[in-house]
């Protein structure tokens, strides 16, 4: 459970070096969120379009290669701990950037799937390596770091969305599709040269006696936080395709209740994400914070479940204050689940344990959509809100208390 005294050299993270570093990985999450905002806004245009794709082979090669990453994720973060991970990250982004331009080579459906299958592929891998790199040069202000980065996607991936729209909207032809793959592209190279300016830091490397098995497979209390965050970040699922099918088909609402609702999402988000991310540098904390975040999102779906049929001033107020609650338990639930990630994290496989907890979000990813549109549509009534609710509730809060009870008092992992 408890990270190993001394595996790492802090880096002093208030020196010129370290803000700089800081702003550099910021600034890394922000450039390529920018360009895959831009990039996957028109993909399934792009690949139907453009290249000449199926819907049936668009979505076979998609589902194809969520699954091909979900089998490498948890291998490659054992691979990743005997590197360099700052030096593994720059190459991983020069590689997706690569593979990316497969896309502007003859049409073919093969090259089509395995152009996909790499691109997913890696683009699920960087993420725990990411998080690896930040916990190595930030050894105290992970979270925060943490949330910064989050409001920089956030903040990109919203700009890029936009950016993407505004071109379709001004230019017509394929070549539009193309230069916004090509700015995708870009973005990735140009995190490269972020990455390769990040300072280096010292570890304590595995002993070559201890390399063997999985050890964040045998720390229950980190596969305990695994499972709860899998859960847990079903917020995700609800907010962005439970509640926009639901407005659809089971309202009389808007269409551009949708787009709103991914509006408020995102400055709700960059207003409150950094400030509500504090105080969860303890196990402790972080469990609080998870669970506070679970609650919150139990009591939206319960407001949602009196949303339905024809929208009058009061439901209109409760989806509202549904979607504010939703995106609070986002911040909050994300907020303790990286406290989690990295306080009960062995330091020396750092990669190996957050491929781990990237393990159950992609999970979450394939899943979530699937059984959140079940629940929103089959069960009548809107009891599946309710549904959605205890199922989440349920496990979450049974691991609130095991986590609270192998915590040590101290709140240290």
């Amino acid at each position: 459970m408890s990270p190993v005294a001394g595996a790492e050299t802090p880096t002093a993270e208030a020196t010129p070096e370290s803000r700089s570093a800081r702003h550099g990985i910021i600034a890394m999450y922000g450039l390529e969120s920018f360009g895959t905002g831009a990039f996957t806004s028109v993909q399934i245009v792009f690949f139907t379009q453009v290249l000449d794709r199926s819907p049936e082979q668009t979505s076979t090669a998609l589902s194809t290669a969520s699954l091909v990453a979900l089998a490498f994720i948890l291998p490659f973060g054992r691979f990743a701990d005997r590197f360099d991970r700052r030096l593994l990250l720059g190459l991983m982004n020069a590689a997706v950037a690569l593979f990316l331009l497969g896309y502007v080579l003859p049409p073919s459906a093969i090259a089509f799937f395995v152009t996909t299958a790499l691109v997913v592929l890696l683009q699920r891998l960087i993420g725990p390596i990411r998080a690896a790199v930040i916990a190595e040069l930030f050894p105290v202000n992970r979270v925060a770091l943490r949330a910064a980065t989050y409001v920089a996607h956030n903040i990109g991936f919203s700009l890029g969305s936009l950016f993407a729209a505004g071109a379709l909207l001004l230019v017509d032809g394929e070549g539009v599709f193309r230069t916004l793959l090509l700015i995708n592209v870009a973005t990735f190279a140009a995190c490269v040269l972020i990455v390769l300016r990040l300072p280096s830091t010292r570890r304590e490397p595995v002993e070559p006696g201890q390399r063997r098995g999985w050890a964040a497979l045998k720390d229950r209390p980190f596969v305990v936080a695994t499972i709860a965050n899998t859960f847990g970040s079903l917020h995700d699922a609800a907010l962005f395709v439970g509640l926009p099918l639901w407005l659809l088909h089971r309202t009389n609402g808007p269409g551009w209740g949708i787009p709103a609702i991914i509006a408020l999402n995102c400055v709700l988000v960059v207003a409150l994400q950094v400030r509500l991310s504090r105080g969860t540098d303890t196990v402790r904390d972080a469990n609080r914070r998870h669970w506070h975040g679970t609650l919150v999102m139990a009591i939206g779906c319960a407001l949602l479940v009196f949303t339905g049929g024809r929208l009058n001033p009061l439901s209109w107020t409760l989806l509202t204050a549904a979607v504010v609650l939703l995106t609070i338990s986002e911040i909050t639930q994300s907020a303790g689940a990286w406290g989690l990630s990295f306080n009960l994290a062995d330091e020396r496989r750092m990669s190996e344990y957050q491929s781990l907890f990237g393990f159950g979000l992609n999970v979450q990813e394939v899943i979530g959509p699937i059984l959140v549109t079940a629940l929103v549509l089959a069960v009548p009534h809107g009891l599946g809100w309710l549904v959605l609710a205890a199922i989440v509730l349920l496990p979450v809060g049974v691991a609130t208390r095991l986590l609270h009870r192998w915590a040590p008092v101290e709140g240290t992992a």
